[in-house]
């Protein structure tokens, strides 16, 4: 009789604290929150590809022009982006096509 009274108690006191550890989560989950708020940066990857006739610095351009074009539709001027990667590629006869990657953080 007495083992069950305290099995009753220790059940009760577990059951008092189930509520104080249910409400505590939630403030774990909103620290990331704060820190976002505190200024944290966003970083995105763009990249772009160009052909040209006649010139690799065109198509490089070109190239670049496509990856800036996508990281304005998201909201970012040119000049929070830097070129990651940029790389020519001769195909003979003068023609030329170009791949560039850029980063841009807010």
């Amino acid at each position: 009789m007495v083992r069950r009274g305290v099995l009753a108690a220790t059940f009760a006191g577990l059951a008092m604290l189930a509520p104080v550890a249910a409400q505590a989560a939630p403030a774990a989950h909103s620290a990331p929150v704060a820190a976002s708020e505190a200024g944290a940066l966003e970083t995105q990857i763009f990249s772009g590809s160009g052909s040209a006739g006649g010139s690799p610095k065109r198509a490089l351009r070109q190239a670049m022009d496509y990856a800036l074009h996508a990281a304005a539709l998201q909201g970012y001027v040119e000049s929070q982006c830097v070129t990651t990667y940029s790389r020519t590629h001769s195909h003979g006869a003068g023609y030329f096509s170009a791949n560039v990657v850029i980063s841009c953080t807010r």
